[in-house]
């Protein structure tokens, strides 16, 4: 639970960094819903990143997210696919972390189920699993055979993100058990 906590908290962290760091405010006043003004603070401007969809393909694979996702069939099945869209709109790491970051408790729960760990990503990182998911070229580029045996041995084919009481589940503080239904989860070496 105190991992949890920790986890959770580490999250929120890199989520403000990278919201902050999206957002530019202009010193102008503006109402607030209880109708007092307040000047916004200043913020830097938004970092430029170089993003590398093939990087992201990389991450992808190392840092064990295609174990839980797919992309053009090629992963798990216990969260969404993250399949680029046709002529889907440019890539945006701050949307992007932000859908992270509602699937957070799924995700910091079936990471340590099946890693052991919490997966650790930097903003690059993100930017590059965003652009990654983006590019269909990239995602076109990896196949089945890209993967390393101990990975693709471990590949979840529940889908677990279907589930309709992960959010209730996790709040009540229920980690390192699966939501009624799901009992039967592949032990490793299985």
């Amino acid at each position: 639970m105190k991992l949890m906590g920790k986890t959770i908290a580490k999250l929120a962290t890199i989520a403000a960094a990278v919201a902050l760091a999206g957002c530019g405010a202009e010193n102008q006043a503006t109402s607030s819903a209880n109708g007092e003004e307040h000047t916004p603070v200043s913020l830097k401007p938004a970092v430029k990143r170089d993003v590398d969809p093939m990087e992201g393909r990389t991450l992808f694979v190392e840092k064990g997210c295609v174990i839980c996702h797919s992309v053009n069939g090629v992963g798990g099945k216990a969260a969404p696919a993250l399949d680029a869209e046709i002529g889907g709109p440019a890539v945006d790491p701050l949307e992007f972390a932000a859908r992270m970051w509602r699937g957070a408790p799924a995700m910091i729960e079936l990471q340590a189920i099946e890693l052991g760990y919490t997966i650790y990503l930097t903003a690059d990182d993100i930017a590059n699993l965003a652009a990654f998911a983006a590019d269909r070229d990239a995602q076109k580029a990896l196949s089945a055979e890209d993967l390393p045996e101990t990975i693709r041995s471990g590949l979840l084919d529940e889908r677990f993100w279907e589930m309709e009481n992960w959010d209730d589940y996790l709040r009540q503080g229920q980690e390192g058990d699966f939501p009624e239904g799901i009992e039967d989860v592949p032990e490793e070496n299985e």
